[in-house]
């Protein structure tokens, strides 16, 4: 793969989309797939975002 084939995940998922016809079921699964990485990410750093948020929630 060269470095022009290279598009963003939404880019990718817009591809899937057809002029007369949408398969909705390949586009949500797409869709699932793009969230995945996130979703990771924020449940394993999970403790990290929530003491970051309540850093600043301190009075006194």
């Amino acid at each position: 793969m060269s470095r022009g084939d290279r598009y963003p995940v939404t880019s990718s998922l817009q591809n899937l989309r057809g002029q007369f016809f949408t398969d909705y079921n390949l586009l949500s699964a797409g869709s699932v797939m793009a969230a995945i990485p996130t979703l990771l990410v924020f449940f394993v750093l999970q403790e990290q975002f929530v003491s970051g948020l309540t850093l600043g929630a301190t009075k006194g």
